[in-house]
């Protein structure tokens, strides 16, 4: 393990006691324990989900067509269908259960979403984030609809987004435990999903500009709230450095033309070309592999 890893591993550990810190006077919880927690429908439903993701990438068949498909349908399964069917209902979201332990003290909820997002991540670089998320797949559907085409040349470099991520991130935990608040309340697209609107005026004008923006720019870049703001993006990127299977490349065959870096919507497939120690994120789209004509990447073990 090199010293860069080591040093990611360490911070993860130090995470621990943070959350151990934080205020126990939290609201209370389902009621179910944290291996129950595990067993109920929607965490079932969620790894059945990205495993089936992790597979097709694996024996490569994520065409723009079957990809297209397998994101509408995680997001019809768990953005939509849970309107009628609650038990699938992602509840604490991802950007809540990295954030609201800070707030209100380690709880069975929170730590079982994260213990399976952070599974997940560790098999496969995004295996949650790339298949399985509702509002990772919304922005994706919107990012390949057929428009802007000139705009989407443009992209927002990983050192620029990466850094906006983790000042959002600094400066939650400092408000978090000087006023028992969080500002992510006021940037989580994950509200979305919700499908509950009734809130004071104020409340409602803000998140409708937020929620427009967002969608807005997910036609332009490539998944926005993913790269810019979502703390559990910021998890699962930490988490990604150390997974098993990864989009990797055969450096023998690879004579380095750039048409997996032009086709890619995402700055991860760069740094992997360029064997970076730590690489930007990489959400498992797959295009990067299918535009290699010379078959020089792969997905799965080193």
């Amino acid at each position: 393990m090199t010293k860069t890893k080591k040093y990611l591993l360490s911070f993860l550990i130090l995470l621990i006691p943070f959350s151990l810190m934080a205020d126990e006077g939290a609201p209370k919880t389902s009621g179910l324990s944290f291996w129950q927690l595990l067993l109920t429908p929607k965490y079932i439903a969620v790894f059945i989900v990205a495993v089936i993701g992790i597979i097709l990438l694996f024996f490569n068949q994520f065409n723009t067509r079957n990809r297209t498909i397998f994101l509408l349908v995680s997001f019809l399964l768990f953005g939509v269908v849970t309107i009628f069917i609650h038990t699938l209902f992602l509840s604490p979201s991802p950007v809540c259960s990295t954030t609201k332990p800070f707030i209100y003290g380690p709880k069975p909820p929170f730590f079982a979403t994260i213990l399976v997002i952070g599974v997940l991540s560790i098999i496969a670089t995004k295996g949650f984030c790339g298949n399985a998320c509702p509002v990772g797949a919304l922005q994706e559907l919107l990012y390949n609809i057929p428009i802007l085409k000139k705009l989407k040349r443009n992209r927002i470099p990983f050192k620029i987004s990466n850094t906006i991520r983790i000042i959002i991130a600094i400066i939650f935990i400092i408000i978090a435990f000087a006023f028992g608040t969080s500002i992510y309340y006021y940037i989580n697209l994950f509200d979305l999903i919700h499908w509950e609107f009734d809130m004071p005026a104020l409340e409602l004008a803000e998140f409708i500009v937020f929620t427009l923006l967002m969608l807005f720019l997910s036609m332009i870049f490539f998944r926005p709230f993913c790269y810019l703001i979502c703390p559990m993006g910021l998890f699962t990127w930490i988490l990604e450095q150390f997974s098993i299977m990864k989009v990797r490349v055969k450096k023998d065959s690879c004579d380095m033309c750039g048409a997996c870096e032009i086709a890619s919507p995402c700055p991860a497939i760069k740094d992997i070309i360029n064997n970076k120690k730590i690489k930007a994120d990489c959400h498992l789209c797959g295009i990067c592999l299918s535009s290699c004509s010379k078959n020089s990447l792969y997905f799965g073990v080193k």
